[in-house]
């Protein structure tokens, strides 16, 4: 569970594509992680963090079945197949769960939550829209508006009206 919360909160695959990796998807020398996108078909490499190899690797040491499966996320029963973004999405729930999140009924329960998280952090970050929009390995750039939207709605809420100012009378008036 820690490695898949890992990967998905610090590089924003999505959850296909966490299903989808392969021990031949980490190159461990050069620290990156390289996939086929599931989704556009499109080459994605992303950085590998420490923080993320290091959850991975501790993963495969202790925890991954001994298969000849290639795929880095295996079920724990035999025989043993890679997860999928469902299996991936009820341990996303379950560890929110334990979190205490909050999972209302029309909130993001699943690992997409986390692809939201990291294009909000790279944009508070200062990162450019095309650099956050080629990191989430969008085949458009305007694939990202969507992404970024819901955090400009929150921030309206955070807002005040400028009436709550002290200005002279007349300052608005045009």
């Amino acid at each position: 569970d820690k490695a898949i919360i890992t990967l998905a909160m610090y590089t924003g695959l999505r959850g296909c594509d966490i299903s989808a990796l392969t021990l031949d998807s980490f190159d461990w020398e050069h620290d990156l992680i390289k996939i086929t996108q599931a989704k556009t078909g499109q080459p994605l490499t992303l950085p590998l963090r420490a923080v993320v190899g290091n959850a991975v690797f501790d993963y495969l040491l202790k925890e991954r079945p001994r298969s000849p499966e290639p795929y880095v996320f295996l079920t724990v029963q035999v025989p043993y197949r890679r997860l999928h973004t469902s299996n991936l999405d009820a341990i996303c729930s379950k560890v929110m769960c334990k979190a205490g999140i909050r999972q209302g009924e029309n909130e993001r329960k699943s690992l997409h939550l986390f692809r939201h998280n990291v294009a909000t952090a790279l944009l508070q970050g200062g990162v450019q829209q095309p650099v956050i929009s080629a990191t989430l390995g969008h085949a458009s750039p305007d694939s990202l508006d969507r992404y970024l939207s819901a955090e400009f709605k929150r921030l309206k809420e955070c807002s005040l009206s400028i009436e709550y100012f002290p200005v002279g009378k007349g300052v608005f008036d045009v």
